[in-house]
């Protein structure tokens, strides 16, 4: 229990400094960009795929037309539209393969991308629309494939650092999922 207890402390920690670090005119440009969404799409490999999966169930759950498209569900790319789409798409790197070839094949269809990731400066951010910077991954990886890198064991270390991204990124979209349908009810929706 004593190593449990101190594992929560330290990630408790870590969580509400790196939440306050994030930029609210980002959070406000996704917002936005989710409020003109016809339909949100989310992405995300290995453990960015669960932040992914939580972030459409709570968006259905909010009334949005949702698909969510993970390592298992690549067959649903084709059901990405165009320009009335949002593909949220979630990579603490930034580099993922997968993720990546899913928001090129969404931008050449004239979806708008939103990247959730540690490193707004790369392949993913530079791809997006929009960039929601959540800090947590602190290095870039060898093998840019999700498949690649897990065959040849390359993930983030079990420590509350190594869930950093994930955490706060969950905690980050549950409250624009929040803030979403606040707004909804607002304006009588």
């Amino acid at each position: 229990m004593e190593v449990l207890n101190k594992f929560i402390e330290d990630l408790l920690t870590q969580l509400q400094d790196n939440i306050r670090k994030i930029d609210r005119k980002q959070v406000e440009d996704v917002l936005k960009a989710l409020q003109g969404a016809k339909r949100v799409i989310t992405v995300g490999m290995g453990r960015s795929a669960v932040v992914a999966r939580d972030l459409a169930i709570r968006l259905l759950q909010a009334g949005f037309n949702v698909i969510s498209i993970r390592e298992d569900l690549i067959g649903l790319i084709p059901m990405i539209k165009g320009e009335e789409d949002v593909v949220v798409a979630i990579s603490g790197s930034g580099e993922t393969e997968e993720v990546i070839t899913i928001c090129k094949v969404a931008r050449e269809r004239g979806a708008k991308i939103v990247a959730v990731t540690s490193f707004p400066d790369s392949t993913l951010g530079k791809l997006s629309d929009h960039v929601l910077c959540i800090g947590g991954r602190t290095r870039r990886w060898k093998y840019r494939g999700f498949l690649e890198r897990e065959v040849e064991g390359e993930r983030e270390p079990l420590s509350p650092s190594g869930s950093l991204f994930e955490v706060s990124s969950i905690i980050v979209l549950e409250g624009l999922v929040a803030e979403l349908v606040y707004s909804k009810q607002s304006k009588g929706g």
